[in-house]
């Protein structure tokens, strides 16, 4: 990154988008980028020194009237309309809200001379189910929802994007992140674990809990991007995850340390549910090396934000 970014975020009030904020303003070496937030929901309080504008990025006349205001040297593209399971049910919306949006966008940015674009795409949903011990950036994607369809729709585009006009993608294939901010209460099983568990709630099972899944911590998440960034990666597809296979019950089992009341509720599972998978990270520690924080610890911190949250701490 240069010393002075102009940062236009997509889905900076959402769960990663306000992790990356929180990364900018407590970190010396970014405390000069400038970061314009533009979402539809600001779900999570805003920050001093962010610029906010309500707004859908599939407006265009949004985008070119904060493309001639701020000269942006690059995009982060945090946002989307959908989840795996809500894809499915409306397929046109999703295409219309995240795939034509997104091709908006990087005419835009194309047109006001912004080259360099962040995008966080789905290190499950794009894959499908593999059966594979790990899921490399060369596996064939085969993905069972529209949300997965779309992500590698985009990140095609993208690739085109950049061979006809020069715009400078890095796609992030993230596993299942959890942590501070997270608000959601459609995906991230670990925070809604944690949530239902803190509202004495049962929580929902897809299917057996036998299911594994590679799982991030945030905090982890945020700095990967960053050094990556710092290192001037670009055109790249590159796993994000912990490169581990977490089963879903064991996760429950170290919730129910601190929550020993927990109401488990197993339920029928869902066909756009990839159910097992974990992120062959190869790429990722050839690029960076980094020592991810402890699983249990993660949990830990995560318990105590949910709790903190709810002033309970």
């Amino acid at each position: 990154m240069t010393a002075k970014d102009t940062i236009l975020l997509l889905g900076g009030s959402g769960f990663i988008g306000r992790n990356i904020i929180d990364f900018v303003i407590n970190n010396e070496e970014s405390l000069n980028h400038k970061i314009v937030v533009l979402s539809r929901d600001f779900q999570n309080e805003k920050i001093d020194g962010v610029e906010y504008v309500s707004g859908d990025y599939g407006d265009k006349n949004i985008l070119i009237r904060l493309f001639s205001k701020w000269n942006f040297t690059r995009v982060f593209h945090c946002a989307t309309s959908t989840t795996p399971l809500s894809s499915n049910n409306n397929i046109l919306s999703d295409i219309n809200g995240n795939l034509i949006a997104t091709i908006g966008l990087l005419d835009v940015m194309k047109d006001f001379g912004c080259f360099s674009i962040l995008y966080l795409s789905s290190g499950g949903a794009v894959y499908g189910d593999k059966n594979l011990e790990a899921v490399s950036e060369q596996t064939v994607c085969s993905p069972v929802s529209s949300y997965g369809v779309i992500k590698l729709t985009i990140e095609n585009f993208l690739r085109l994007y950049q061979k006809q006009f020069g715009i400078n993608y890095l796609i992030l294939r993230v596993s299942n992140p959890f942590g501070k901010f997270h608000l959601s209460e459609k995906q991230g099983v670990i925070n809604i674990a944690v949530r239902r568990a803190l509202n004495n709630e049962t929580i929902e099972v897809w299917g057996d809990g036998n299911q594994s899944k590679d799982y991030i911590f945030v905090d982890d998440l945020v700095k990967i991007i960053f050094r990556l960034l710092k290192l001037g990666i670009v055109n790249e597809i590159i796993n994000i995850g912990s490169g581990q296979a977490y089963q879903l019950n064991n996760i429950l089992s170290i919730i129910k340390i601190y929550f020993p009341t927990l109401h488990i509720n197993y339920i029928e599972s869902k066909s756009t549910d990839v159910k097992d998978f974990c992120l062959d990270i190869s790429l990722m520690r050839s690029l960076v090396n980094f020592k991810f924080t402890e699983f249990e610890e993660a949990i830990q911190r995560t318990v105590f934000w949910e709790k903190s949250r709810l002033g309970l701490i």
